[in-house]
């Protein structure tokens, strides 16, 4: 019997992550993707790691149980396949510094256990990484595609010189769940961790995200029959609290996401075409971006000190 592994639940190959990053602020994509400085995570965004990776074994096993689920890109049939989410959880805390967070996300976990025992319904992938492509349908109509879709015809990136020149623009995003529901209806789901669960500002803010949009256009070319999104928010404060609600559609924005896509890859492409110093790449320099959710930002002291405060670490 294979051995039981741990699924792997960080970013996908060219996620939102990336070029999201260049929406907020093009200094912080270059931090990441053209400096290479390893930023380290918030105490958050730790928490939020163990818990994605306790949901993704726990329903990973639950859909092999049900008939096998496709996890990460492979076919589990067999529950035993997986660690159990308790010792990949462990496992993963000991290799990443996250000790400390344990006790607690796996608190957190047995209160979700105990008030959602049953799987959501019959699980279709965990961590299922799907990739979308910029391009023409057999319709003739241009947008972004599901790239296994053997009849799209892609419109690349047009920037001689660059390096990916003439190379498809592709977007990835890793799906945390898919399950259909009891009416049929395949639905994408998406696990978040929160200090306090507040559903209605939770749904609004996650709606108007880039990658709740590729999830809903590719999701509708991926899966038949689909539902659209919803949110499992965690609350990771007492009294324990989980909330699933729906995400709302934004028609409109949708409607040419695919376009600001675009010109953000040819943006991204031109500023590395223009030879500009990357810790010089515009900077957003805006309080509420550059202090979010989480407190200031990881590059915050970068931007105020520069290359200097690279001597600090």
């Amino acid at each position: 019997m294979t051995k039981a592994r741990i699924i792997d639940a960080g970013r996908s190959d060219r996620g939102w992550s990336r070029v999201g990053n260049f929406f907020k602020c093009p200094q912080l994509f270059s931090y990441d993707q053209r400096i290479g400085v390893e930023l380290i995570p918030a105490d958050p965004l730790l928490k939020g790691s163990l818990g994605h990776l306790l949901q993704a074994h726990l329903h990973g096993r639950w859909g092999a149980a049900q008939g096998g689920c496709w996890v990460d890109n492979e076919w589990i049939s067999e529950p035993e396949q997986l660690l159990a989410p308790e010792e990949a959880a462990t496992i993963w805390a000991e290799a990443n510094n996250a000790e400390r967070h344990l006790p607690l996300m796996l608190e957190i976990f047995d209160a979700y256990l105990d008030q959602f025992p049953e799987p959501p319904g019959r699980i279709l992938a965990v961590e299922h990484q799907i990739t979308g492509v910029l391009g023409y349908d057999p319709a003739g109509d241009w947008g972004l595609w599901d790239r296994d879709n053997p009849h799209i015809s892609p419109t690349p990136l047009d920037m001689p010189g660059h390096p990916e020149h003439g190379k498809p623009i592709t977007l990835t995003r890793r799906v945390d769940l898919t399950i259909r529901d009891g009416a049929g209806r395949a639905w994408v789901w998406d696990h978040k961790h929160q200090a306090r669960v507040n559903p209605g500002k939770s749904t609004e803010a996650y709606a108007i995200d880039g990658g709740f949009t590729a999830f809903r256009i590719l999701g509708r070319q991926v899966w038949d029959n689909f539902g659209g999104l919803a949110l499992n928010l965690i609350q990771t404060r007492k009294p324990w609290k989980v909330a699933r609600v729906p995400v709302p559609f934004t028609p409109w924005r949708d409607t040419h996401f695919a376009e600001m896509l675009w010109r953000a890859e040819h943006q991204i492409a031109r500023l590395d075409m223009d030879g500009i110093d990357p810790w010089t790449w515009p900077k957003a320099q805006h309080e509420t971006t550059c202090f979010g959710r989480y407190g200031g930002c990881a590059a915050l002291r970068l931007c105020m000190y520069g290359k200097s405060e690279m001597n600090q670490h």
